[in-house]
């Protein structure tokens, strides 16, 4: 009888908000491995040439990016208003259950631009969060992704209640600063959590092989 192995990308994701210690909401999920994401395991494995050996890309998972798209945003309220429909445009209708997805829907700053300008993103912007080094290894085939987002990232000035309904997570290759609209591997979309300056939130995004 022939044996037939599968490798399978499992991914669990907890997104926890807290004030002053205190847990405020959590959200838990199963998301979804990107096309993009397979691709990138694909190339990360393989050589290109030999002597000198030639990966054939060398950029690792380094970014988490959070957006206020995804079908499960529900505050419209909010998310379709002033001033968040200038800063942040676009519609609500990916899932992900959709592997195709390449970009987070309509993408937040973690830091940057205080005021909403015409054309809404600035070349000093700063759209994704790096994640904490060294990742966590609980297991020898698996691999936990932390990042800690402060009161004063994502919900500020005037954008100080930001109702966010989808995650993504990037690799080194992505431009954290003046380009909202990075390519990613993963990705989910979960019920609401509004941010405000008065919680610290907090990701944990686990990937099993």
């Amino acid at each position: 009888m022939r044996l037939q192995e599968t490798i399978s990308v499992r991914n669990n994701l907890r997104i926890t908000t807290r004030e002053r210690g205190k847990i405020a909401a959590r959200r838990e999920g199963h998301n979804i491995w990107l096309d993009l994401g397979r691709e990138y395991l694909a190339s990360l494995i393989s050589l290109v040439s030999y002597g000198p050996d030639t990966p054939e890309r060398n950029d690792r998972i380094k970014y988490m990016g959070f957006g206020i798209g995804g079908t499960r945003q529900v505050a419209p309220g909010v998310a379709n208003a002033a001033p968040l429909v200038t800063a942040y445009p676009g519609t609500n209708l990916q899932t992900d259950l959709q592997p195709a997805v390449t970009t987070l829907e309509r993408p937040v700053r973690v830091s940057g631009s205080t005021t909403t300008p015409a054309s809404p993103y600035s070349g000093t912007d700063v759209w994704l969060g790096t994640i904490q080094a060294p990742p966590i290894h609980t297991t020898a085939t698996e691999v936990t992704f932390r990042r800690l987002f402060s009161q004063t990232e994502i919900s500020y000035s005037s954008y100080t209640t930001v109702p966010l309904s989808e995650v993504m997570l990037f690799t080194s290759a992505a431009n954290p600063i003046g380009q909202p609209f990075n390519t990613g591997v993963a990705y989910d979309t979960f019920d609401t959590i509004s941010k405000t300056g008065a919680f610290e939130l907090e990701v944990e995004w686990t990937v099993r092989f």
